[in-house]
Formats: C-alpha cells, sequence, structure tokens
C-alpha cells in the first residue's frame, strides 16, 4: 500500500569502520524510519538488514576509508544501500553449524524483498537491499 502523494525521503551518513558503527548505524536508520513514520515491522527488518550490512562492509574496510549507508523511502518500498571500498562482491556461504558468523547474507536474503550489489565508482562496491513499508495483503 502506498500512501498517497508521498514523497520519496533519503538519508545517509558516513561511518567509521570500528566495531561500535554497527550499533551507532543501527540506531540511527532506526530513529530515522521511526521519524518518517514507517510501520514497526518495516523498521525492525530494516534494521536487522542494516546490522548485517554494515557488519559486512566494516569487515572488508581499511581504516582510512569510511563505509556509507544511504536509505531511500518512496512510500511503498525502503531501499538500503551500504557501500565500502572493496570491489568483492558478497557471497553467500553455508557455514557449519558449529560456526559463529557466516549467516549474515543468508538472513538478509530472507528477510529482504530484493538483494544485490553493483561497483561503485571510482571505487567499491554498493550492496542494496529492499523492504516493503507495509506487509502485502
Amino acid at each position: 500500500m502506498t500512501q498517497p502523494n508521498a514523497a520519496t525521503q533519503a538519508w545517509q551518513m558516513w561511518f567509521t569502520p570500528f566495531p561500535k558503527t554497527v550499533y551507532v548505524a543501527r540506531r540511527q536508520v532506526s530513529r530515522v524510519l521511526a521519524g518518517w513514520d514507517v510501520p514497526g515491522d518495516a523498521v525492525d527488518t530494516a534494521v536487522l538488514i542494516t546490522s548485517e550490512l554494515v557488519t559486512n562492509a566494516i569487515r572488508h574496510c581499511d581504516t582510512e576509508h569510511l563505509v556509507h549507508v544511504h536509505v531511500t523511502d518512496d512510500g511503498a518500498t525502503l531501499l538500503l544501500e551500504v557501500s565500502d571500498p572493496s570491489r568483492q562482491h558478497p557471497r553467500p556461504v553455508i557455514a557449519p553449524a558449529e560456526a559463529e558468523s557466516g549467516r549474515g547474507l543468508m538472513l538478509v536474503r530472507a528477510a529482504a524483498a530484493d538483494f544485490g550489489a553493483r561497483d561503485r565508482d571510482p571505487v567499491g562496491k554498493t550492496v542494496w537491499a529492499t523492504v516493503a513499508r507495509y506487509p502485502a495483503i
């Protein structure tokens, strides 16, 4: 369900690639989406996806570069984009049951309406995911 006359809204922020970045990015995205009156379930999904994408980005980023998070809301769909300086596109893996990590992209694929990656010029890549603002009826 699209809100009538809903204008596209966008937010972005650059983050240093340190472990606390994940918490800060989650908090910022949650705050922004709540301010845009995004329904709670969509906020929760978007925050989960942001957490996973930012975690992956900081793992592949040296401390001389920043991680960029960009969120767009067109009234029907949230577009979450996380960019880092690595050109290596993410590849889902099948993590062993005892592994403590390695399931993030599978989680993103399960939670997102759509998911992908593209090269970013002049350097790096952007990993993106979409979330429906309202559940399908």
